[in-house]
């Protein structure tokens, strides 16, 4: 099922890679904006744990 950004809400967001309506504890602090509330990152911590994995792996590789 696929979510749009519409859903957001302040406790929950869509993550951008999986598409999943997760909690903001499912995703790491951006910052702050000029208001001074949290931003958080458009991929939930899963995802994002799963990317840097990846590009990880594809260095090791090219410096083989």
């Amino acid at each position: 099922m696929q979510y749009l950004s519409d859903n957001d809400t302040n406790t929950h967001r869509v993550c951008g890679t999986c598409n999943e309506l997760k909690p903001l504890t499912e995703f790491y602090k951006d910052g702050k904006d000029t208001e001074g509330n949290y931003r958080y990152r458009r991929d939930c911590k899963e995802c994002y744990k799963n990317t840097r994995m990846q590009e990880a792996a594809m260095k090791l590789r090219r410096e083989k």
